[in-house]
């Protein structure tokens, strides 16, 4: 017996068949395509890209691939000028229908023709587009978020946390000091703004702890003479891993609505001037007038003791005068500090102006008061709202009627705050829905040419200041009902 004989393979057998496998294993798709564009061969991964076109070995590429001829597409051009200058091609190009597909294509050039490997990248270009698509608009939104804040009617500005320079401002926020904003980033808080109180602020938020709408006021070191007002906002920056690296600031001027409104509210005060005067011309001409029959019928008596009787009478005659023109001088007198009173004797003062005027209106006051804590405020401007609303309470009872005034002890349940709340009503003609939506609302009168619409607006002002509140209700036919609340410590200026 004789061992078989093995068949021995060639070299050029073993590099044809490692080339075979190497070509069913790549990820790309390979075709050979012969100098008459007929695709001679295919791998695995190309029958399989290529599936919707069904089988195309042996077929011409042009005509298996119509729309690979269109102009504005790429293959043809770089198909052609590998196969006819012999010199590598590489491009990207997107195949219509059936195929739908982006391919990537590397075409070299072959002795029997071209090689053309290739891969689809749909997926990756769609990925690349939208990538693209998000990038765009997200430097769209970059671009209009840096308009807004160039342009914003407020200022806007950010600090460090060192001595808090500015890092960046908005042109409102450098035109409060007249400059550019490259001509503050740099310097600090205070530098620019020595303000009182304004540093504690910035401390405060670099603790963590938000200012929101803040009454601000002073001078800029662009004009220390000038005084001005803003509503302040501050805010922490915090870094990703929470702690906080700056502080964010939206400040919004209002020196020119406060020089206003202090105007306006000097124009009421001349309105309540007017009015209680007339007031006050009834109150002292009465007992001015008893005084004068009173020293006549004693200069006439027949007695001493008749005489003394007229003169006792005309003495208590003048003290009353003397008392309500005490009450009025207390009445007007402004306080530069704060004064600790009660609801009981702010209802007082204002009463006593209006006596006469109850009196001759046929109107009936009845008074409780149960407060016995002082109120810290500045009485003068309060004693404005309840005058205001005490002479609104009788022009609604022009016929008569019950004037309540009440004092007590109440809560600010949103804040836990104790104060006095002090109630003014009366069983007038009332107000319907409408009107008490606007009564807040400036220049809003119902009283025609006698009305300035002021009086309401600037009492809620005043009670704002004070850190409390002006409410009310009604009911045409009803009568009137106001509740001021104000805290005990009242006063924050």
């Amino acid at each position: 017996m004789h061992p078989a004989s093995v068949p021995v393979r060639s070299e050029e057998e073993t590099i044809r068949q490692q080339m075979a496998q190497f070509f069913e294993l790549t990820s790309d798709g390979i075709q050979f395509v012969n100098r008459d564009f007929v695709i001679t061969f295919m791998n695995t991964r190309a029958r399989q890209i290529l599936s919707p076109s069904g089988e195309v070995v042996g077929r011409n590429i042009w005509e298996s691939f119509p729309e690979a001829t269109r102009l504005d597409l790429p293959y043809f051009a770089n198909y052609t000028r590998t196969m006819i200058d012999r010199v590598a091609t590489e491009f990207e190009a997107f195949y219509p229908e059936p195929l739908n597909i982006w391919f990537q294509i590397h075409a070299y050039p072959s002795d029997d023709g071209i090689i053309v490997f290739f891969r689809d990248i749909t997926e990756d270009r769609r990925k690349q587009e939208e990538y693209q698509r998000k990038s765009e608009e997200a430097e769209r939104q970059r671009a209009e978020i840096e308009a807004v804040y160039r342009t914003a009617p407020i200022g806007l500005a950010l600090f460090d946390l060192d001595d808090y320079h500015y890092l960046r401002l908005n042109d409102r926020q450098a035109a409060f000091f007249g400059q550019q904003p490259e001509q503050i980033v740099g310097r600090t808080l205070t530098e620019m703004a020595p303000i009182e109180g304004l540093r504690e602020l910035f401390d405060q938020v670099a603790r963590g702890e938000p200012v929101v709408n803040f009454p601000l006021e002073g001078a800029l070191i662009s004009d220390p003479d000038e005084h001005r007002y803003w509503t302040v906002s501050y805010f922490p920056v915090r870094s990703a891993d929470g702690t906080i690296s700056g502080v964010t600031a939206a400040s919004l001027e209002i020196t020119q609505q406060k020089k206003a409104e202090l105007a306006l509210i000097e124009s009421d005060k001349l309105a309540a001037v007017g009015r209680l005067a007339a007031s006050i011309a009834h109150e002292i001409n009465n007992p001015l007038e008893s005084v004068t029959n009173l020293l006549y019928l004693a200069k006439t008596s027949d007695t001493l003791a008749d005489a003394k009787g007229y003169l006792d009478t005309a003495e208590r005659e003048l003290l009353r005068v003397a008392a309500i023109t005490s009450q009025t001088l207390r009445f007007h007198k402004q306080s530069t500090s704060p004064q600790a009173i009660t609801g009981e004797q702010l209802v007082a003062s204002v009463l006593s102006i209006y006596q006469g005027r109850v009196i001759n209106s046929g109107i009936q006051i009845s008074q409780r008061h149960r407060d016995r804590r002082p109120v810290r405020c500045f009485e003068g401007e309060v004693r404005q709202v309840i005058s205001n609303l005490v002479g609104n309470a009788l022009d609604a009872m022009a016929t008569g009627g019950n004037l309540m005034l009440r004092s007590r002890e109440g809560v600010d349940w949103i804040t836990g705050e104790l104060g006095a709340v002090l109630t003014i009503a009366d069983t007038g003609t009332g107000m319907p829905r409408e009107v008490l939506e606007k009564v807040f609302r400036p220049f809003y009168t119902t009283k025609g040419i006698t009305g300035t619409g002021l009086g309401l607006w600037i009492s809620k002002e005043i009670i704002d200041r004070h850190r409390g509140s002006l409410k009310v209700r009604s009911r045409p036919g009803s009568g009137t009902v106001f509740s001021i609340f104000l805290p005990y410590d009242a006063v924050t200026r």
